[in-house]
């Protein structure tokens, strides 16, 4: 066993935790997922991702209490081999991008921003492209832009949102609050930690696509109200269930209401907050 370093991303808190070099060895995926709970470090839980080389890669923040809704897609997305999905070099993305800015990136995209990505290994400028574009391909337009350091100029891109590497250098609006990346980090942890690479993406194609489905139903609905009826969180998670076929849970449909404002520019006219969560009682 080796003792590793690690820090809280949440409260910045240091300790160790101890993994098996002979696991972190056979990790397929390029990184070893580690979850630390809480008590070990600090009050949080989180994911430690550590590389073959037993350098801690990232740390992420995730809600192990959050479940995302299981549904089948309109059009099933199943592992089928294709050449756009057999150009993407998974164990490079796994192993470069790191979990945050993955989650971050689709964030973005959620709230239909442009997007800078600047990043140091030009090699694989079309893998990261192809990535986001494959994930994306029956739900959200994407609009990414993958640069060396030298080829960004900020009066260039003025109305993106920039990263370097895992960090936000521009957002001009605050899309990027950590607070809010319940959703988004769930689906970027349940697609690192799946083993079989193929399965690991078209995870994660299907959950973008379980969500622009739902946002396009509740567009429908607030666009069938009358007028100054409001939406109640309770109704709409009925009209979901009856016509998807789904259970979700109120931080899931927030998250949606998100995508119907942002991305869609859709205005939910919410009932009040106490109203709200008396109807889901």
């Amino acid at each position: 066993m080796k003792k590793i370093d690690v820090r809280c991303p949440s409260c910045a808190g240091r300790g160790f935790i101890e993994v098996s070099e002979d696991d972190v060895e056979k990790a397929e995926r390029g990184v070893f997922a580690v979850n630390v709970s809480e008590g070990i470090i600090c009050e949080h839980s989180f994911v430690a991702y550590i590389d073959k080389n037993l350098i801690v890669r990232d740390t992420f923040i995730t809600d192990f209490q959050l479940e995302l809704p299981d549904i089948i897609p309109k059009k099933i997305i199943e592992p089928k081999a294709s050449a756009q999905l057999d150009s993407i070099n998974l164990s490079l993305i796994k192993l470069n991008l790191s979990a945050s800015l993955i989650a971050y990136i689709i964030r973005a995209i959620l709230h239909k921003r442009k997007i800078v990505l600047i990043f140091d290994q030009q090699f694989m400028f079309d893998d990261i492209r192809r990535f986001f574009d494959y994930i994306t391909r029956n739900s959200f337009e994407t609009e990414l832009v993958v640069i060396s350091e030298d080829q960004y100029y900020s009066e260039s891109y003025d109305d993106y949102i920039v990263f370097h590497r895992k960090d936000v250098i521009k957002d001009d609006d605050g899309i990027i609050d950590v607070k809010k990346l319940g959703v988004e980090r769930s689906l970027v942890q349940k697609f690192l930690e799946e083993y079989e690479p193929r399965s690991s993406l078209i995870y994660l194609e299907n959950g973008l696509q379980k969500a622009y489905e739902l946002s396009e139903t509740i567009v429908d609905i607030v666009k069938g109200l009358k007028k100054k009826e409001k939406v109640y969180s309770k109704k709409i998670i009925e009209d979901l269930s009856r016509i998807h076929k789904v259970k979700i849970q109120l931080p899931y449909l927030d998250f949606l209401f998100e995508i119907v404002e942002n991305y869609f520019k859709v205005e939910v006219p919410k009932s009040s907050v106490v109203s709200n969560f008396l109807g889901t009682l």
